[in-house]
């Protein structure tokens, strides 16, 4: 079908399949981690706070570990009433828009859902907390940040008032760890930890080989850091390269274009990470930051969309290249030309060194421009045309007055400002039946404005093509912790062919 007609079509056939899709992913998802988000009733009454300080250990793991302390007097994890014990209770309003997506598990509470977010000032940061709804009941246990847009963090199958134990957390790392070793038995590279969907709120994995990649997205979670760094390395035995990414803004806003987050290289003495993907092998490098990680999700619709398109023969181009992964496929799949496309130099330094060691630099020419958009102009003017073009516009953060609450800190998002001249550039450079195809990231109740963009950007080249795919970042790497996160955002691809 035309764009137009893909469109029109979408809220009722394609937009429902996907989200069926999504759903089913989750469900089994759930089926296999069972035993992680069971709510499990402990008989220890030590429990694990992710909160520095408190009174001495009784096991040797807490002895090590000051940031999970020791209390006695533990509830009990049959529920009852929340805030026995002495934990801090967080009383939500009544009659809440989210009410229905937060009885279905959604584990985010924002600051403006909260009736007493005054009286929470006191907390610091990674402080256990009960929840309970506008009636006094038990709603789960949470991790609270005051400060933060997501107030609380809640850890999914447990009920108000249940023990949150060191054994607990141990047993959900192991766990998800055992879950990603099954799911991938013949790979070692994968998402580990998927933070809300295990369990463990917050805290993010990355295997491999035998590197890996820990990144701790809120204030609290970090305090966990050593107890996670033990348990990697009890399943995965001596890590020769391990980098750990830590969110220090306060207020966990995604603000500051990656000086959100703290970088270190805790174990080996490299900062690059390779990463095996057959027949290709990449490198990244931890010290750029979060947004250099490499993104399981993404690539995973990327490299399967590759495998459908005939790219042997033909001309490429890798506009936001980052390491140069969608025209390194390419050319090992045969294609004759590939140009990527970078303004970074960190990057196309990687691009560069990728390039020569999968042995393609004979098919491959690395530019780096000081602005992508511009160059793809200077390509359009000079008629310039590749049989497949991919665009992966790099993720910004704007401050936005709606944005009153959200994944990102209070006003903050991921920018749409750029896509559609990106598309609109894209296309003018993309032959007749040729492939453009574009990365977006939306939120997944939003995510028919990627079609949207798409037609106004062809509009604006005039030209007209038909969707060839359409897919959404959700997989085994990257489930949502509960099918009412529709205002999780997530990359979405989408592939037009021109006319």
């Amino acid at each position: 079908p035309s764009v137009e007609a893909a469109q029109a079509c979408l809220p009722v056939s394609a937009m429902l399949a996907r989200r069926l899709h999504v759903r089913g992913l989750l469900v089994r998802r759930h089926e296999a981690t069972s035993t992680v988000m069971q709510a499990t009733a402990f008989g220890s009454s030590v429990e694990a706070r992710w909160t520095s300080g408190g009174s001495s250990s009784s096991s040797s793991v807490a002895a090590k570990h000051p940031d999970i302390r020791a209390s006695g007097g533990g509830v009990g994890g049959s529920g009852g009433l929340p805030g026995r014990g002495g934990r801090p209770v967080v009383h939500l309003k009544p009659e809440l828009p989210r009410q229905i997506s937060l009885d279905l598990g959604h584990p985010w509470i924002y600051s403006n859902e909260i009736a007493n977010i005054t009286d929470l000032t006191v907390h610091e940061a990674g402080t256990v907390v009960d929840v309970a709804d506008a009636n006094g009941d038990g709603f789960g246990v949470g991790v609270l940040n005051r400060q933060a847009s997501i107030v609380v963090r809640r850890m999914g199958g447990l009920e108000a008032g249940a023990d949150v134990t060191q054994e607990l957390l141990r047993r959900r790392l192991r766990e998800a760890l055992a879950v990603r070793s099954r799911a991938f038995p013949t790979g070692d590279h994968y998402r580990a930890v998927n933070g809300e969907q295990d369990g463990l709120p917050g805290i993010f994995v990355d295997r491999f080989g035998s590197a890996a990649v820990i990144t701790f997205e809120s204030v609290g979670s970090s305090r966990l850091e050593l107890l996670v760094q033990e348990e990697l390395t009890r399943w995965m035995g001596k890590l020769s390269t391990l980098a750990v990414h830590r969110m220090v803004s306060k207020k966990e806003k995604w603000a500051q274009e990656g000086a959100e987050f703290t970088t270190d290289i805790v174990k080996g003495e490299e900062s690059r990470i390779s990463v095996s993907e057959q027949p290709c092998i990449f490198e990244i490098d931890a010290h750029h930051g979060v947004a250099g990680n490499w993104n399981f999700a993404v690539e995973g619709l990327r490299r399967d969309l590759i495998d459908c398109l005939p790219v042997a023969g033909s001309t490429v181009l890798d506009a936001w290249t980052h390491v140069g992964q969608w025209g390194t496929r390419c050319a090992k799949r045969g294609a004759a030309e590939v140009v990527l496309l970078e303004e970074s130099l960190g990057y196309a330094k990687l691009c560069r060194d990728n390039v020569v060691r999968n042995e393609v630099e004979s098919q491959c020419t690395v530019l780096h421009r000081g602005s992508v958009l511009e160059e793809l102009k200077s390509m359009a003017t000079s008629g310039i045309r590749f049989n497949c073009v991919s665009l992966n516009v790099r993720v910004k953060y704007e401050r936005y007055f709606k944005q009153r609450e959200g994944q990102f800190g209070r006003w903050f998002k991921p920018s749409l400002k750029g896509y559609a001249t990106a598309v609109t550039l894209g296309a003018q450079v993309t032959s007749r039946g040729g492939y453009l195809a574009i990365v977006f990231y939306l939120p997944i109740s939003d995510e028919h404005w990627a079609l949207s963009l798409v037609k106004d950007g062809l509009e604006q080249a005039s030209r007209t093509g038909s969707v060839v795919s359409h897919t959404i970042g959700v997989s085994e790497h990257s489930a949502l912790a509960s099918s009412a996160m529709d205002d999780a955002w997530t990359p979405i691809l989408v592939c037009v062919r021109l006319h």
